[in-house]
Order: structure tokens, then C-alpha cells, then sequence
């Protein structure tokens, strides 16, 4: 929905500034029949070379500075929170407001593959349960800040480990983009 939010102000900047731009009017689009493919198409055209706003660049930064706050399912404090609460809470801070749960957390962004990971993008795993049960925000270098169950703190972890390489599922991108450098409007 808010990838929906963020494409209406997009055309609605972009018209405003008396550029056209038509991302959804073409037949290549109007053919996909997944939403996953929709998602994929438009977040490829928005963002081939435009660049990341500073706010993206410190989704990871405002993650490291929750380091070491005690783990416990179901916590939203610092007192304890759960991987869950732990993404929602930095991503808040970013201004990304997202649902409480990995399970919910894991229907918005585009998928991205393993081998084009970049740092804050959100990484789901499957634990408990059959659908996304963890999520950890990916920091680079084939590691992850993740609130972990087993070590009992936010921590840093190697995502090529065996137990999150089994349980692996999927790899979201959230795009932060501001409308103004889209259209090479002046700051």
C-alpha cells in the first residue's frame, strides 16, 4: 500500500513539474500477471540510476545503535523486543512505518535475489512456523542485526550459517525515494 502511496506522489510530483512520466502505461506491464512481477517491473524503472536518499544509506546505522538490547518475544521496548519489533522500530525511525509481525513485514518491498543484497535490505526466514517467523535487516558483507532468540540480544550474525541458510526464504527491498530527485526537482 505505501508502495502505492509512494507511486501516486511520484506522478503527482512528476506532473506537477510538467514531466510525464508513464510507468504503468505500457503493454509489457499491463501483460505481467503476478503482483510480484508488477512490484519487480516498477521498482526496476524507478530505480535504474537514480540515487538513494541519505535516510536509506542510515537504515543500518540506526540498527547498530540498537546493539546488545536484550531479546524477548513478544517485546517492543528497550527493555526487550523480538526481531519483528526490532525491524519495525528502525525502520520507523527512518520513517518507514511497517506492520508488527515478520509474517506482515514480509508483504511489502520487492523481492531481490541473495547475489544483490544491499545493506537494509530485510532478510525472512522461516523458524516456528511455515510462514516468514524472523527477519533480520541485511548490514553487508554477508551479515546481518538481527533480535536473536538464541543469543538472547540484538546481534550481528553471518547469514551463510547453516541454520539461516536452511531456514532462508526470501530477501525484501524497501525503496525511500525522494520524489524531488526523481523528477530532478531543486532542493
Amino acid at each position: 500500500m505505501r508502495l502505492l502511496i509512494l507511486f501516486a506522489g511520484l506522478l503527482f510530483c512528476a506532473s506537477a513539474f510538467g514531466k510525464d512520466i508513464k510507468i504503468f502505461e505500457n503493454d509489457y506491464y499491463n501483460g505481467l500477471k503476478y503482483k510480484y512481477e508488477k512490484e519487480r517491473y516498477m521498482a526496476v524503472m524507478i530505480d535504474d540510476g537514480i540515487p538513494a536518499p541519505d535516510i536509506q544509506n542510515s537504515i543500518v546505522d540506526f540498527a547498530i545503535g540498537l546493539l546488545g538490547i536484550r531479546y524477548r518475544f513478544g517485546g517492543e521496548s528497550i527493555w526487550g523486543m523480538d526481531c519483528s519489533a526490532f525491524v519495525q522500530k528502525v525502520y520507523g525511525m527512518a520513517g518507514i512505518y511497517l506492520p508488527r509481525t515478520a509474517r506482515y513485514q514480509a508483504e511489502y518491498g520487492m523481492y531481490v535475489s541473495r547475489e544483490d543484497l544491499r545493506p537494509g535490505d530485510l532478510l525472512f526466514f522461516r523458524t516456528y512456523a511455515r510462514f516468514p517467523s524472523h527477519v533480520g535487516i541485511y548490514v553487508g558483507e554477508g551479515k546481518m542485526i538481527h533480535a536473536s532468540s538464541a543469543g538472547k540480544r540484538i546481534m550481528i550474525s553471518d547469514i551463510d550459517k547453516d541454520y539461516y541458510l536452511r531456514r532462508f526464504l526470501f530477501a525484501k527491498r524497501l525503496f525511500l525515494y525522494d520524489p524531488e530527485e526523481i523528477v530532478g526537482g531543486e532542493k
